[in-house]
């Protein structure tokens, strides 16, 4: 039975790894069909894992003189959510339903915080809104999914030993 665990964990873990690498690469594909490619859990982290990079990419782009993007994330951002809310009115099965109702949760809170950067002027990856924020990375060189917040580890744990059963609002950890 232990072996079988291992097993799922290992695969549970290159899946979320192909699933964050292939968003990165395949952008053509579009969210919502790329959402469609994988499961829920394997989904909601990656999403994370991307939300962090793309607001660490604006912060660099506003260190770099464009003093906008922060509002124009804020705006795809909300291009984004407006995709989401059209794939969840087609017609998917209960699952795909709410997986799609889940990662739009999600977003709408990352957007919030989005927004209050802006109300903010939060221009600098070192501030406290963006360091009081759990952060998701992949860390090439552990090979492993990573959640911070501030400066310090909150969990260091694989990625594979979170396993969501049936609902994806409930995750299990062991």
């Amino acid at each position: 039975m232990n072996e079988v665990l291992k097993e799922m964990r290992r695969t549970n873990r290159f899946i979320t790894k192909k699933a964050i690498f292939h968003y990165g690469k395949d952008r053509e594909l579009g969210r919502p069909d790329w959402i469609m490619l994988y499961q829920g859990m394997v989904c909601l982290a990656a999403n994370q894992v991307w939300w962090t990079a793309e607001v660490e990419e604006v912060f660099a782009k506003v260190r770099h003189g464009n003093k906008r993007a922060m509002k124009e994330y804020l705006q795809e951002q909300n291009r984004q959510l407006d995709e989401l809310v059209l794939k969840v009115r087609a017609n998917l099965t209960p699952n795909d339903r709410l997986k799609f109702k889940t990662i739009a949760t999600i977003d709408v809170h990352a957007r919030d915080i989005i927004e209050g950067f802006v109300r903010d002027s939060i221009l600098d990856a070192h501030e406290f809104g963006w360091e009081s924020q759990l952060r998701f990375y992949w860390i090439r060189e552990m090979d492993n999914l990573y959640v911070l917040q501030c400066t310090g580890k909150i969990c260091d744990e694989s990625l594979s030993k979170f396993t969501c059963i049936h609902n994806f609002s409930k995750l299990i950890f062991y």
